[in-house]
């Protein structure tokens, strides 16, 4: 959700585990050895991607995964050596995060790169309101709605991250708002069609790329689980972004707790889960203890599709 002056996107990949709400306790979690499937054992190595909204009021989620991603990685090590993760950033346009280590950047297998890309999406994006899609010459204020460009993050996170063959799969998604779907246009504040007008909040040529049911098919077959967090109540008047919006306030739950028009909530479709971003804000649900338990309980256990 975007607010005067500022930008970020985040999509994060976690959850407490399918069909399951995570109170958010510690941050420690025990993993047993050699977890098992049909009494044989469990040979998946973990991947995790997250999608991130850095708009302007995502800010203290990137802040609090740089705290916590040691744990993260960490946890994931603890199941399986040699765990990889992805980081694609958001807001009307997306970008696949390529400052990791192997595969071009897009993977990373350390605690300190992640980190160091947190930092750099939050001070240079969301902190100046910046598309992450147009670089760091982009212009700002660019932002003129207050929905998040989030399928098509997704469907990026499946078809441009190296997924391993035998790997557990995971996309933890963080945002604070619904999306739209092609043909609309993100840069086109009032619906005209057009994307040109200059004055604030300007306008710009960001298309929707992708419909739900063309992402959550991507997800489905490659076998992806969802793990969101989102807003599950409307904000306060005070606490809403500063643009104008295509969708009415009541609908942005929808695609995370709540139907996106005729469809189930992505997480539901692909035997993920919805946590509630606002518990995230105020610290009463932690990310890292939330995300070693989702994908502990996703190990090796294929999604219900």
């Amino acid at each position: 959700m975007k607010r005067p002056h500022a930008v970020l996107a985040l999509t994060v990949f976690a959850a407490c585990g399918p069909g399951a709400r995570s109170g958010g306790g510690g941050d420690d979690v025990e993993v047993d050895a050699a977890p098992t499937v049909d009494a044989a054992p469990c040979e998946d190595v973990v991947d995790v991607v997250f999608v991130l909204d850095t708009s302007s009021s995502m800010g203290f989620v990137l802040s609090q995964l740089e705290m916590q991603i040691a744990q993260v990685v960490s946890a994931s090590n603890a199941l399986a050596p040699d765990a990889h993760f992805g980081l694609i950033v958001f807001q009307d346009n997306h970008f696949v995060d390529n400052t990791g280590p192997l595969e071009g950047g897009k993977v990373h297998t350390a605690a300190a790169t992640l980190q160091t890309a947190f930092r750099n999406y939050r001070d240079n994006y969301t902190n100046n309101n910046r598309n992450p899609g147009d670089g760091i010459s982009g212009p700002t204020t660019q932002n003129p709605i207050c929905e998040e460009n989030s399928l098509d993050a997704l469907y990026a996170a499946t078809d441009s991250f190296p997924w391993r063959t035998n790997a557990t799969r995971v996309v933890i998604l963080a945002t604070d708002d619904t999306f739209l779907e092609r043909p609309d246009n993100y840069g086109d504040r009032d619906g005209d069609g057009m994307t040109n007008k200059t004055d604030f909040p300007r306008e710009g040529h960001y298309p929707a790329l992708r419909t739900l049911t063309e992402t959550v098919g991507a997800l489905r077959t490659g076998r992806i689980r969802v793990f969101s967090f989102s807003r599950i109540t409307q904000p306060s008047f005070l606490d809403r972004c500063g643009t104008g919006r295509r969708l009415p306030w009541a609908d942005i739950t929808d695609g995370w707790s709540t139907p996106y028009k005729t469809e189930m909530p992505i997480p539901v479709q692909t035997d993920g889960d919805n946590f509630d971003l606002d518990q995230v804000k105020s610290g009463s649900l932690s990310l890292s203890a939330t995300i070693n338990k989702v994908v502990l309980d996703s190990y090796c256990t294929p999604p219900l599709l």
